[in-house]
């Protein structure tokens, strides 16, 4: 028999804007969990401000956050308080079950603690820190986070959380043997009926009218793949004279915009380029409403949440198999190609020369795709019955794997 009402707790780093992907995952869950009748909470280690402006750009509560104050540096993670409180406060033994997103921080030590005080089911999500792209960068800190808490942390979860089948082996790859739960990503069946105003995006950033926008929306990092757009536009410079590319992100490598900018007046494509710096709420469905064609050239992406953003938008996607996006090929509302200069300069090629209209038409139908499969709500319906098959309450899921 099923428990009608779940108490869940979430554990991430961060839910603000800078957080990316990870933070999005688990506000959008939580948000819809509670929507669907149930008890969940965030914890994170934002500060106060940051949480009450998250709040309130998603429709939170703030009763369903906490936030806890960590020691310095920030990027480990560690945070006493929300140790003690997770052992000590009666509302803690209170959760069913603990879902933690990401990996590499001191937040796992939490989960320990916590699955080994109340001997609960715990989930953990990874969202593509296992790739092997991920796992080659601040190897140093990773084996110590390895030796200190994390492989504890991973091979005593209950059930790994895939977003995706690539996903799934990667976990195997690194050699973990648990159950693993394939859920993907979602998006507010909101975003569905969002207006973006392109014409106060051009003015904005003084794009004229007559200029195709090839959109990059994400975090300003090396992993990202800007330099392999980069030299594929170099190669299809003609071609692009209406064209304009706006990165549209925070530089989360310090001096790597500065890297890119220079490469880009290297390679004679500097005024094709925008920098933007990061948008969110409205300033991001005005550049929807501007742009043609999503770019995301990523070496290695869980899932690549902005996939589903711009799809919701009606923005048709080129991304490479470093995403796992090959719906993007079975819909028809996008490229998915090899992640090298080649594989992005042969499907940039076909982008730009295909018409306004041929464009929108994949954009409805990406729309479409998302609309049937990656809203929150449909996501989280498979996350509660994840969770009452791992409390005991029903029989395992079609989508969770066994080894």
């Amino acid at each position: 028999m099923k428990n009608s009402k779940l108490s869940i707790l979430h554990l991430t780093a961060s839910i603000g804007f800078m957080s990316g992907g990870v933070g999005q995952v688990a506000v959008g869950i939580s948000k819809a969990q509670n929507l669907l009748g149930h008890n969940s909470m965030i914890w994170s280690l934002d500060s106060s401000s940051v949480v009450q402006e998250s709040a309130k750009t998603n429709g939170l509560n703030l009763k369903d956050i906490q936030f806890f104050h960590g020691l310095a540096p920030r990027r480990i993670g560690y945070s006493p308080s929300m140790e003690k409180k997770a052992l000590t406060e009666k509302g803690s033994s209170a959760f069913h079950v603990l879902h933690q997103h990401s990996l590499w921080l001191a937040i796992s030590r939490v989960t320990n603690r916590w699955r080994d005080t109340f001997s609960r089911p715990t989930i953990v999500a990874p969202h593509g820190t296992l790739e092997e792209y991920a796992l080659a960068r601040s190897r140093w800190k990773k084996k110590l986070a390895l030796w200190g808490y994390e492989m504890e942390n991973l091979k005593h979860a209950t059930c790994l959380h895939a977003t995706s089948t690539g996903e799934v082996q990667s976990f195997r790859n690194f050699g973990l043997k648990n159950p693993i739960a394939v859920i993907p990503n979602g998006i507010s069946g909101k975003c569905l009926n969002k207006k973006g105003n392109a014409a106060s995006f051009r003015s904005r950033f003084s794009i004229p009218s007559d200029k195709r926008v090839l959109l990059f929306l994400s975090r300003i990092n090396p992993k990202k793949g800007l330099p392999i757009l980069f030299k594929a536009i170099e190669q299809l410079n003609r071609e692009l004279e209406e064209w304009i590319l706006v990165i549209a992100g925070f530089e989360d490598v310090s001096g790597y915009q500065a890297e890119l900018e220079r490469l880009g007046e290297r390679l004679k494509i500097s005024k094709k380029i925008i920098f933007t710096g990061p948008l969110f709420g409205q300033d991001k469905d005005d550049v929807f409403a501007a742009s043609d064609v999503l770019i995301l050239p990523t070496h290695s992406e869980g899932f690549g949440i902005v996939v589903i953003d711009a799809l919701a938008a009606g923005v048709p996607v080129l991304t490479t198999h470093g995403a796992p996006w090959e719906e993007l090929i079975s819909h028809d509302c996008g490229w998915w190609v090899e992640a090298n200069e080649q594989g992005i300069y042969n499907a940039l090629q076909d982008a730009v020369n295909r018409s306004k209209q041929e464009l929108i038409e994949m954009g409805t139908r990406g729309r479409l795709l998302v609309e049937k499969k990656y809203t929150w709500i449909q996501v989280t319906k498979m996350t509660i019955e994840l969770y009452d098959w791992l409390l005991g309450h029903c029989s395992i899921p079609s989508f969770v794997l066994k080894d």
